[in-house]
């Protein structure tokens, strides 16, 4: 039953990878298993084996997840971009109590000047980001083949993707489709099961999930609270990212259809954190 568990919270995981503007890290703490999963990603030999038991099916659900919904996700793109970006967005709100809860630690602590400021300025960043590359969100795939030039782009766009994801609110695929990535990696070279394009996508992947979680294990530890309100800033300008993206040019049917889906994707995702909410307002 626990294998099973962790196979369907991997799932989760996986599945949150691949959607632009989810955060797995999001997922992973709102199903309180953030903190192992942290201490799992090492290059200690020994701490990968005593933990084989929870990162097996983890990794199971996370595998099953991308490779699951990437052609999915594909589907949903080509004939309902704006239903499918809604939806993002919705899901982007109903994740903000929980980054707001654990930067303040369950609105136990005041919001402090730098960590306004930096709020601010990550907002405004991904904002300027999406005016910068708003070509690329709707985008085609940029490689099909393996050269120099797809081998560096595909290895470092994965090193800042995969890093990235483990962060509790930042998108890893969003950073991916700013860089104009996202259809490459998950359609081109998963989908299409393309070897030559996955085997630097695979080594950029391990280098970033290494480097990010030794990364977010210095930052939360040092400045937990800046920290939290930079990564809802870049998840309040990634909504913004997912909004300009459907160039909304009249009010019809499908919008209001989009709108309903966008808040009923908010309440699940609001519904799921509620227990970690509750955890952070326990701590003194």
């Amino acid at each position: 039953m626990k294998n099973i568990k962790l196979i369907l919270i991997g799932m989760m995981i996986g599945i949150a990878n691949v959607i632009p503007g989810v955060s797995g890290g999001t997922i992973a703490i709102i199903f309180n298993i953030y903190d192992r999963l942290m201490e799992c990603i090492t290059l200690k030999v020994k701490v990968i084996f005593d933990n084989l038991d929870f990162l097996i099916p983890l990794g199971t659900g996370v595998a099953i997840g991308i490779l699951g919904l990437s052609k999915i996700m594909e589907i949903l793109f080509e004939n309902y971009p704006q239903h499918t970006y809604f939806a993002f967005i919705g899901i982007i709100i109903g994740s903000l109590p929980l980054i707001y809860s654990k930067a303040t630690k369950g609105n136990k602590q005041k919001l402090e000047i730098p960590s306004i400021i930096i709020f601010i300025f990550t907002l405004v960043l991904m904002v300027l980001l999406s005016f910068v590359n708003a070509d690329k969100s709707s985008g085609t795939v940029l490689f099909t083949t393996l050269t120099p030039l797809s081998f560096v782009a595909l290895f470092v766009s994965m090193i800042i993707g995969t890093a990235t994801m483990i962060i509790p609110g930042i998108s890893g695929s969003m950073l991916l489709i700013v860089m104009g990535m996202y259809q490459t990696i998950y359609f081109e070279a998963i989908n299409n099961f393309n070897i030559p394009l996955l085997i630097p996508s695979f080594f950029g992947g391990v280098t970033g999930l290494l480097l990010g979680a030794k990364l977010i294990r210095f930052l939360l530890g040092k400045y937990n609270q800046i920290t939290y309100m930079g990564i809802m800033g870049l998840l309040v300008g990634s909504a913004y990212q997912l909004f300009l993206t459907n160039n909304i040019s009249e009010i019809n049917l499908n919008l209001g259809i989009s709108i309903l889906i966008m808040m009923i994707m908010a309440m699940i995702i609001y519904w799921f954190s509620i227990n970690e909410i509750k955890e952070d307002k326990k701590i003194i």
